[in-house]
């Protein structure tokens, strides 16, 4: 079904993983995308598969999202985005004793600065058109907590207490915003934590397999589409947080 025609998306992390599977489930259902990383060859492969599907006007921007100047920038470039999707993300695989300062820094200013940055530039721009989606890629481990990933979890947490807030401040002008919280999804992220001494072993959630980025897709469609949900956390996570 291409009931995104006519609507134009901005997502972050947009080159690979679950950004990238966003944008082209999006794509697939007639959106305009433009995709946010921090490199630009990554990013124009990924315009690429955007391309199979049909459409040729895709851009992208490169930048740092916990740099207030690329939102300028972008704001500039897209000053009417329908749907924004914040998906990029860095992760952490050291026990907090063992994480260094400027990791730390780091870790919160993508995950949740770079969240509430753009979504403060945009959310001007759709509070004026009275129209807008905004949606956050949280993770389950924002619920769950886990050894190794104290600062990861604490800025993917924060993004709860922020959707419910922001929710409730612009639900008056028609902008919905919600989380997704997946759970273990086979990425290029988790094959870094997999592979690392210093993080857990990580156990199969009930449904026995960690999540596909295109199952993460679906779930974001679904937010997109359904024009009753906003201040919402949807759990996307093969039942890995009721253990």
């Amino acid at each position: 079904m291409l009931d995104l025609v006519n609507r134009s998306c901005l997502i972050t992390g947009g080159s690979k993983g679950i950004g990238l599977a966003i944008a082209a489930r999006f794509a697939r259902a007639g959106a305009t995308c433009t995709l946010i990383a921090r490199h630009e060859r990554p990013l124009r492969d990924a315009i690429s598969v955007l391309a199979e599907s049909g459409q040729q006007d895709h851009r992208f921007l490169v930048g740092d999202v916990g740099d207030k100047g690329l939102w300028e920038q972008a704001i500039k470039m897209n000053p009417g985005i329908d749907i924004l999707v914040n998906s990029a993300g860095q992760s952490q695989t050291s026990l907090l004793l063992r994480t260094p300062i400027q990791e730390i820094d780091d870790v919160i200013r993508a995950n949740l600065l770079g969240t509430i940055y753009g979504t403060k530039f945009y959310l001007k721009e759709m509070t004026r058109a009275r129209r807008g989606c905004i949606i956050n890629i949280s993770s389950v481990l924002a619920t769950t907590g886990g050894a190794g990933s104290s600062v990861y979890a604490a800025s993917k947490s924060g993004l709860h207490g922020f959707v419910k807030s922001i929710a409730k401040e612009a639900s008056r002008f028609n902008v919905r915003i919600n989380n997704i919280l997946p759970g273990y999804i086979e990425t290029e992220m988790t094959a870094v934590i997999r592979s690392s001494t210093k993080a857990e072993t990580l156990p199969n959630p009930p449904l026995g397999r960690f999540g596909t980025a295109a199952e993460i897709a679906d779930a974001a469609y679904y937010l997109a589409t359904n024009d009753y949900v906003t201040g919402t956390d949807l759990i996307v996570d093969g039942g890995y947080a009721i253990r």
